[in-house]
């Protein structure tokens, strides 16, 4: 327990939360609004902060612990999904040749469409994610319908209701590609500061649990 704890603590070191705020364009909207009671929405936004604080924590104690990565990210997958209504999310692995794609978890995804992109090729025009795996890069995608680096995959992706895609490359502590962290949408969509936020803490928590996995293999 002592041996768990400690390991519970260095990771939750190696890994400063950043406060989500919200983008500039989401806080004039917001100000225009008539605040019924401040007080309130202060109290609310700061217990979904620290909701969001605990379920980190959580999942860095699962990883202490050596739970199975799969177990890690299907959890890290779902609390990024809890912060944003309609936000679906996966984190796909970047296979040991390093040159496909490896389910690594999706839990709101349909399932046709996890098991159709499992063992896809990255490159240069690979959707969201393969492309941004080749080229080591974030790939904001807002329309999936008209933007040709889903040329090959956009009857699957809109055959399964998908229309946005927003994926970023995981990446090691010596900057090695690892996998990739996506978010979806079933309409067009512009990512927010609030998603980038959220994006950055993903990717950190994705990254260190499959370099933990990977040097316990």
């Amino acid at each position: 327990m002592e041996e768990d704890l400690e390991k519970t603590q260095i990771l939750n070191r190696s890994l400063e939360t950043p406060v989500i705020e919200p983008s500039e364009a989401a806080a004039a909207k917001t100000a225009k609004l008539p605040r019924l009671d401040s007080g309130a929405f202060r109290i609310e936004s700061e217990r979904k902060e620290e909701e969001f604080r605990v379920g980190q924590s959580k999942i860095l104690q699962k990883l202490a612990a050596n739970a199975p990565l799969s177990e890690i990210l299907e959890r890290l997958v779902l609390l990024i999904e809890a912060q944003a209504p309609g936000m679906l999310c996966s984190v796909l692995l970047l296979s040991e040749d390093g040159d496909h794609v490896r389910h690594g978890a999706a839990p709101s995804l349909p399932a046709e469409y996890v098991q159709a992109i499992d063992g896809s090729a990255i490159g240069p025009k690979v959707g969201s994610c393969g492309t941004a795996m080749y080229r080591g890069e974030p790939v904001v995608v807002t329309d999936i319908l008209t933007d040709p680096l889903w040329e090959d995959y956009r009857e699957l992706a809109i055959s399964n209701g998908l229309r946005a895609c927003w994926s970023t490359p995981i990446l090691s502590g010596r900057g090695k590609v690892l996998g990739s962290f996506a978010m979806y949408y079933r309409e067009p969509r512009t990512p927010t500061g609030e998603e980038a936020g959220l994006t950055e803490v993903a990717t950190r928590i994705a990254g260190l649990a499959i370099e933990h996995h990977a040097a316990k293999a």
